[in-house]
């Protein structure tokens, strides 16, 4: 097809895995993640999906299994600006594709 690539893993990260917009359809309906959270709620992590360097990364800014969170920005409207959120009383701005990874609950 012209002007589509289609490369080595096959495009531009168009809902394949993890990356790009709807990159979270493979989960449960049921577990928000991180990247869908409406600013001004808190929420409490349940899990990480990721390997060692997605848990790493977010660990080494305070973000690990039963840590609240407060998302402070979320421009739903615009899915190409990071996350703004608070923990452990500092803000942090997070890529889509990181929050992506990150299950949340409810907490108000």
């Amino acid at each position: 097809m012209k002007g589509t690539y289609s490369g080595f893993w096959g495009g531009y990260g168009r809902g394949r895995g993890w990356g790009g917009k709807g990159s979270s359809s493979n989960l449960p309906p049921n577990d928000p993640v991180l990247e869908r959270v409406p600013a001004g709620r808190k929420v409490r992590v349940k899990y990480i999906l990721g390997g060692w360097n997605a848990n790493s990364r977010l660990a080494s800014m305070g973000i690990v299994q039963g840590a609240e969170i407060e998302v402070l920005k979320n421009d739903l409207n615009y899915p190409w600006t990071p996350i703004i959120v608070k923990v452990n009383s500092v803000e942090i701005a997070l890529g889509r594709g990181i929050a992506s990874r990150v299950v949340v609950e409810y907490i108000e």
